[in-house]
């Protein structure tokens, strides 16, 4: 399995390109509420291979807020009491990739009690799906041995991120790993825009949502491949995708809050399930 660098580098140049040629020859009827995929067997050609996590995961977005001097918002993350309302595997898997984000966000941040929390939750909901692999057996003793070793645990809870990715794709559970993945994506952003609301100088931090132009078009594109219950997230996220390539920056307050309010009704829709 590939291992990613700690920066949005880790998408390739080839991928990049792959993506901006098909999205120059094809367009998306989101108007419609459907994808168009008349052209899968030429997609399935440029899109990233399934052992790959082709998007940079929420603990590389976390590390870009914290090298931003974000804060530490308590009560932003998703309340672990919530993975009790969690019932269908769409649910779970979603909030799973939600949790990991909490769980990148806490330990990049070194908030041990809330690390620990949402190491609970994320193992809980592992377990709920059956992704027993020998890493996530002994991933809950990997964080507690290393709750005080900030780059160790960064590493652990990264892997976490390949592993879980990796096996779900080996066991052609790809439509499972995709919604992990959207979940920790939605929630990355969502936890980057409430900061940016609360900053005084958030231009920084407002850049790493338009640098997300490149990875939300790869993630729609793994969502047209992949057979699964995504129309509804498709849906928004390529609304969203519309409106973050159409902004430059700065962005303005208003535009900031544009986007802050699509992502909070996303991810409250999946949160709340």
């Amino acid at each position: 399995m590939k291992k990613l660098s700690g920066s949005l580098q880790i998408i390739t140049v080839g991928i990049i390109l792959a993506v901006l040629i098909s999205s120059c020859g094809e367009r998306r009827d989101d108007r419609s509420g459907r994808a168009i995929t008349d052209n899968r067997e030429r997609r399935a050609q440029e899109t990233v291979s399934p052992e790959e996590y082709p998007i940079p995961t929420s603990v590389e977005v976390i590390e870009m807020l914290h090298r931003a001097g974000a804060p530490y918002i308590l009560g932003i993350s998703n309340s672990p009491a919530n993975a009790d309302k969690y019932f269908t595997e769409r649910s779970k898997a979603l909030n799973l990739g939600v949790y990991g984000a909490d769980l990148s966000y806490a330990a990049i941040y070194e908030m041990n009690a809330e690390t620990r929390r949402f190491l609970q939750v994320s193992r809980q909901l592992i377990d709920d799906l059956n992704i027993s692999t020998t890493f996530n057996q002994q991933f809950a003793q990997r964080v507690e041995n290393n709750i005080n070793n900030t780059d160790s645990l960064i590493h652990i809870v990264s892997d976490s991120f390949y592993d879980t990715y990796d096996f779900l794709n080996r066991q052609r559970r790809d439509d499972l790993s995709l919604l992990v993945m959207t979940g920790s994506w939605i929630e990355g952003m969502y936890i980057t825009s409430q900061i940016a609301l609360g900053a005084r100088d958030n231009r920084e931090i407002a850049d790493i949502i338009l640098q997300q132009d490149e990875p939300l078009e790869i993630l729609l594109s793994l969502m047209e491949e992949i057979d699964g219950d995504f129309d509804d997230l498709y849906n928004d996220l390529s609304d969203i995708h519309d409106y973050i390539k159409d902004q430059q920056s700065p962005l303005s307050d208003r535009e900031l809050e544009n986007f802050a309010g699509r992502i909070e009704d996303l991810r409250n829709r999946i949160v709340q399930a």
